[in-house]
């Protein structure tokens, strides 16, 4: 066995943990034909018909190529609306089409089946820590900047 020093870090386990969790997502949305890139798009979407690509970089920490690449693969996948907004021709407005709609409520399924498998991994009946909690946390170490403070 390989030994390393590093193993009980937060940033060695944070990554361990989400690439675990990354993995079992993906499964449980591949017999949907959706990734993990692209399930956060179809929520965004059902919950914000009409929003821009603009308004999905800026609502989370998405990369405006990655946001453009994967609209446009919904989009070919029939399950995006992508149109040139009437007040702005340089902005598309985004909105799901009848078949992402219905696979709507399946995503969710499986997302609230990820979610609350991660919740039994806080086992909040002994105490541990709450699910509030964690994701306070999660979300503060989210801002941190390339230095390390806080944004």
């Amino acid at each position: 066995m390989i030994t390393d020093k590093n193993n009980d870090t937060i940033s060695k386990q944070l990554h361990a943990a989400s690439s675990i969790a990354i993995r079992v997502l993906e499964k449980r949305l591949k017999p949907l034909g959706v990734n993990n890139a692209q399930f956060f798009f179809i929520l965004k979407l059902h919950d914000n018909p009409g929003i821009t690509q603009d308004q999905l970089v800026r609502s989370d920490s998405r990369h405006q190529s990655n946001v453009n690449r994967e609209i446009a693969k919904l989009a070919k996948m029939g399950l995006v609306d992508k149109r040139q907004s009437p007040n702005d021709g340089r902005r598309f407005e985004l909105k799901l089409t009848a078949e992402g709609e219905v696979l709507y409520p399946k995503i969710k399924t499986a997302l609230d089946s990820q979610e609350k498998a991660l919740g039994q991994c806080l086992n909040v009946t002994d105490g541990r820590v709450s699910q509030a909690d964690l994701i306070a946390v999660l979300k503060q170490i989210a801002r941190l900047d390339e230095d390390g403070g806080l944004k």
